[in-house]
């Protein structure tokens, strides 16, 4: 009774901040598998964190080697570790509803599941500061997409995430087991399935540290998961970029008709020509 009392008050709370997202820009109710991107491109994904035992050393990681990942947050992990929210956010990777307790929403009324995917996105903010934090995608937990779920999340202004290379970290396995699943698994625009929370994830940092300068090194880039409908975010409501403004992560700027994102602090890259620095986030 408590857990559902507090899910129908994050609801509650997310009703009185939400953005309605126009027809023209909704997602549709396709799941993902590819990445945005052609070519010999990967999309890292990561569930049921953020943990302080894995995610700061992932984060590092990632930073090292430039490299932007989805993390998928429940509500109840991402309640726990506001930091930890806050510093994903910060080094500019985009977030995940990933449902409130990772429950299996499949079996839910419709009704119960907007209230369940509503409260997350409120509580995902909130951990973040930011209640009009985008929230891109939404996965299912245990890639259950029955009960009209993809509709629903699309509704609530989600592109629904699915993957096509899951290393089966979650069972324990060693860090030389999961490299060598991810090597014999990985392929050209797959979204790959991975862990930093939910149990010991410390061999799944471990295979990264491994595979990710091997992968770059055999020709590999990364990029994000393709989004269904867009644009994304619908309309420039930032201001004009500055050659001497100062920018910190998160923070968003209109040019030539382009919405920009920085993906962390920057002063004077020009977004048109710093996709590294500045995420460009479609025609507006």
């Amino acid at each position: 009774m408590l857990k559902r009392l507090a899910l129908v008050t994050l609801a509650l709370l997310a009703a009185t901040t939400a953005t309605a997202v126009p027809a023209s820009a909704a997602p549709t109710g396709e799941v993902v598998y590819t990445t945005r991107g052609t070519g010999k491109v990967l999309a890292l994904t990561f569930d049921d964190g953020p943990t302080a035992a894995v995610t700061p050393g992932l984060l590092d990681l990632l930073r090292e080697h430039r490299i932007r990942a989805v993390f998928c947050l429940t509500g109840t992990t991402a309640t726990a570790a506001p930091a930890l929210v806050k510093r994903i956010v910060a080094d500019g990777h985009p977030l995940c509803n990933h449902s409130y307790a990772h429950e299996d929403l499949s079996v839910l009324s419709p009704a119960d599941i907007r209230a369940n995917l509503t409260a997350t996105d409120a509580a995902i903010r909130q951990a973040a500061g930011d209640p009009a934090l985008p929230i891109p995608y939404f996965r299912a937990p245990f890639g259950s997409w029955g009960g009209g779920l993809p509709d629903i999340a699309a509704s609530l202004g989600h592109s629904n995430l699915g993957w096509s290379v899951d290393p089966r970290d979650w069972d324990g396995s060693p860090a030389p087991v999961l490299v060598d699943r991810l090597t014999a698994d990985a392929f050209p625009r797959a979204v790959i399935l991975s862990h930093d929370g939910g149990g010991d994830r410390t061999p799944t940092l471990a295979a990264y540290r491994e595979l990710i300068p091997r992968w770059k090194s055999e020709g590999y880039t990364f990029d994000l998961p393709a989004l269904t409908g867009g644009p994304y975010p619908p309309a420039c409501t930032a201001p004009t970029w500055q050659r001497n403004g100062t920018y910190v992560g998160g923070t968003r700027v209109s040019q030539d008709g382009k919405l920009y994102q920085a993906n962390w602090w920057t002063r004077s890259e020009r977004p048109a020509t710093s996709p590294w620095t500045w995420t460009n986030l479609g025609a507006c």
